[in-house]
């Protein structure tokens, strides 16, 4: 069975709660730092100072700016093969938190149930 580790942060302020994916973002990252050793030419490296820039220059860039950047990293990095398989009980798992998650997001106090422990038969 795969270790989701899901974690949802209810929000302080009116923001969505959050689902984090942390295997994702593991292998996303993985993908850029072994992208980032065999980038010999430089054009990922190019690629993150133009987003860095962006970044520190929000006025001058918009969301659609932004957008183009990070797809273009990913692209030269091959971080679109990122993926998750997910069992129809991660899945259910998945949406009862989500469920939750949109609750307290609304302001209503919604208490989590006790995971389950939910072995492969």
């Amino acid at each position: 069975m795969t270790n989701l580790n899901l974690g949802i942060t209810p929000p302080a302020t009116a923001r969505p709660a959050r689902i984090r994916a942390d295997r994702i973002r593991r292998d996303t990252l993985t993908r850029l730092a072994a992208a980032l050793r065999e980038d010999h030419e430089g054009h990922l490296q190019n690629a993150l100072d133009a987003l860095v820039q962006a970044v520190d220059n929000p006025l001058d860039v918009d969301g659609i700016a932004i957008d183009a950047l990070v797809a273009d990293i990913e692209d030269l990095a091959d971080m679109g093969r990122a993926d998750m398989a997910l069992s129809p009980a991660d899945l259910e798992q998945v949406a009862d938190e989500a469920v939750h998650a949109v609750a307290i997001a609304a302001g209503s106090v919604v208490p989590l149930p006790r995971p389950q422990n939910r072995r492969a038969s």
